[in-house]
C-alpha cells in the first residue's frame, strides 16, 4: 500500500504555521535587546577585567618609583581621537558627546589606543607587572561611541580609581535604576559625586543623614558632567525639560562642582531622579535639620555671632542676573557674585556667602540663594499658614499669625523672633479657606529673590508639576 502524501492545502497550512510562530518568537525575543544584553554582558565582563588588572598592578608596583595610576582630574575615554595622529592624544576635539566645555579629557591616538601601555587610553603600564601584562590588549566598549554614550571611562584620584560604562539594553538599565554602581567599579566607584554627612535633630525626627553638597546636576552614566544648557532658557542650569536627566537617556543626577545644575524640573521627576541613584528628594524636614544646624553656628554669620548681624545667604542680589557654578575649593565661596571669589578685598558683598557650615564640619553650597530647591512635602492651599489676611503674598515669619496645619518649628529659623533681617528669607503662602489645591514645598530662593531668599526661605506657591528655570533640587539618604 502507497503511503498518502501531504496536499498543498496541508503543507501551506503548515507553512503557515510556522511563519506565525517564527514573527511571534522573534517578536518575543526582540533580536535587538538580545544583542543588547550580550554586549552590556561584554561590558560587565570587561569592567571585572579592567578592576583586577589594575588592582593586580597596584599591588605589583605600588613601591616602585615610577608608580601611577593616572593624573587626578582627567577622565581618560576608551575611544581614539581621531584628530590625534602619534600616541599622545590629548586633544577630544572632534567628538560628537557631552564633553565639558574646558575640562580635561584624554583619548588616545587610534594607533595605540588598545597598548597595554601608557600610550593606550589607560594611563598604566600594564607590561611594567612582573608575571606579565594580564592581557595583550585593553578592552573597549563593544561599541564605543561618544554619540550613543557608549565608552569607558577612567578616572583616578591619586592611589583609588574607578572605571566606568554605560548599558544600552533595557534589562541592565533597569539593573542600573537599582543599582547605579552596577556598571562601575574601582576603589573609588561612585557615580553620584560628593556627599556630606548632617547631624539628625529628633526635634525633626531626623537621625544622622548623607545630602548632595551641591546642587544635583547632570552627568552621563559614564562619569562625563553636562556644562551647556540644551537651549537659551536655561540660565547657567541643564534644562530637564529639553532632554530629561534620566538613565533611560543615559544621564544620571551627581553631586560636583562642575557642571550644571539641574533646573526646570518638577516635585515628581526631582523624587525619581533622587531614586535612580538610591536616595531620596530631601524632606522639608530633612532641610529644616540643616536649617537650624547651620543657624546655630557663628561662623555662618557676618560678624561671627549667632544672631547678631546677619547669616549667609547666598548668591540673591541678581549680580550676575544667573545662576552661578559652585567651587570644588570650599574657601572659594563667593566664587560667581559680585565680588572677589575668596570673599575677601575690596568690593565684596560678605553676605553672598554661598557656603554654610554645620556643627560636624560638613561645608554645603547653596542651601540659600542661587536656585531653589524642591523638597519633597506637600500641603493643600488652605491649610498654609498666613498673617493678617489670607492670600498669597510674602511674609516674614515673625508676621504669621495662623500657621495652619503647619507650626513654626516646621519652616519657621531657630529662633522664632528672626526675620530677613537676620537674612533667614521669608514665607510664600496663601491660607485661603477652600483652597485645596496642593503646593509643593520649594526652598531656600533663587540669585535674584534679595532679601526674601536665605536658608529658611519658604515658597509654597508651586504644584508639584511646576517647573522653571530657577527651580532645582539636590537628594538625600
Amino acid at each position: 500500500m502507497l503511503d498518502k502524501g501531504f496536499t498543498l492545502i496541508e503543507l501551506l497550512v503548515v507553512i503557515a504555521i510556522i511563519a506565525i510562530l517564527a514573527v511571534v518568537v522573534v517578536l518575543t525575543l526582540n533580536p535587538a535587546q538580545l544583542l543588547a544584553q550580550s554586549r552590556d554582558a561584554n561590558r560587565l565582563s570587561d569592567l571585572a577585567t579592567l578592576n583586577s588588572a589594575i588592582n593586580l598592578y597596584t599591588t605589583d608596583q605600588g613601591g616602585a618609583s615610577n608608580f601611577s595610576l593616572g593624573t587626578s582630574s582627567v577622565t581618560y575615554v576608551s575611544i581614539p581621537d581621531p584628530n590625534a595622529t602619534s600616541t599622545a592624544g590629548t586633544d577630544c576635539s572632534l567628538m560628537s558627546g557631552n564633553f565639558l566645555a574646558g575640562g580635561s579629557f584624554h583619548c588616545a591616538a587610534s594607533s595605540t589606543y588598545r597598548n597595554a601601555s601608557t600610550t593606550g587610553w589607560l594611563p598604566i603600564n600594564f607590561n611594567s607587572i612582573s608575571a606579565g601584562s594580564p592581557f595583550g590588549s585593553l578592552p573597549v566598549d563593544p561599541v564605543n561611541s561618544t554619540s550613543s554614550n557608549l565608552y569607558y571611562t577612567y578616572e583616578s584620584f591619586g592611589s583609588t580609581f574607578r572605571v566606568t560604562a554605560v548599558p544600552e539594553s533595557q534589562k541592565y538599565q533597569t539593573m542600573l535604576v537599582q543599582n547605579p554602581l552596577a556598571f562601575t567599579v574601582g576603589s573609588a566607584a561612585n557615580l553620584t559625586g560628593t556627599w556630606v554627612p548632617v547631624p539628625g535633630n529628633s526635634q525633626f525626627g531626623t537621625g544622622n543623614f548623607m545630602v548632595m553638597k551641591y546642587d544635583a546636576s547632570c552627568e552621563t552614566t559614564g562619569g562625563t558632567p553636562l556644562t551647556s544648557p540644551l537651549d537659551g532658557t536655561a540660565v547657567n542650569g541643564y534644562n530637564n525639560s529639553s532632554q530629561n536627566c534620566s538613565i533611560a537617556n543615559g544621564y544620571i543626577p551627581v553631586s560636583i562642582a562642575a557642571g550644571y545644575p539641574i533646573v526646570d524640573v518638577s516635585q515628581n521627576q526631582a523624587a525619581s531622579y533622587c531614586a535612580s541613584i538610591g536616595a531620596h528628594l530631601m524632606t522639608n524636614n530633612e532641610w529644616q535639620t540643616i536649617a537650624w544646624n547651620t543657624e546655630g553656628q557663628g561662623s555662618n554669620w557676618y560678624g561671627g555671632t549667632v544672631g547678631t548681624n546677619y547669616v549667609y545667604s547666598g548668591h540673591n542680589d541678581n549680580i550676575p542676573a544667573n545662576a552661578s557654578l559652585p567651587s570644588a575649593n570650599d574657601s572659594q565661596s563667593c566664587v560667581g557674585t559680585d565680588g572677589p571669589s575668596s570673599c575677601g578685598g575690596t568690593g565684596t558683598n560678605i553676605s553672598q556667602i554661598r557656603t554654610l557650615t554645620l556643627s560636624n564640619g560638613s561645608v554645603v553650597w547653596d542651601m540659600a540663594g542661587n536656585l531653589w530647591q524642591w523638597t519633597s512635602d506637600t500641603i493643600q492651599g488652605q491649610n498654609e499658614p498666613y498673617g493678617g489676611s489670607p492670600g498669597f503674598t510674602w511674609r516674614q515669619y515673625t508676621a504669621i499669625t495662623n500657621w495652619g496645619t503647619m507650626t513654626q518649628q516646621t519652616a519657621g529659623p531657630l529662633n522664632n523672633a528672626w526675620s530677613s533681617t537676620q537674612g533667614i528669607g521669608e514665607i510664600y503662602s496663601d491660607g485661603t479657606s477652600g483652597n485645596t489645591t496642593v503646593y509643593g514645598f520649594i526652598r531656600g530662593g533663587n540669585w535674584s529673590y534679595g532679601a526674601v531668599a536665605g536658608v529658611g526661605a519658604l515658597y509654597l506657591g508651586g504644584t508639584p508639576g511646576y517647573t522653571t528655570y530657577g527651580l532645582g533640587f539636590r537628594c538625600a539618604r
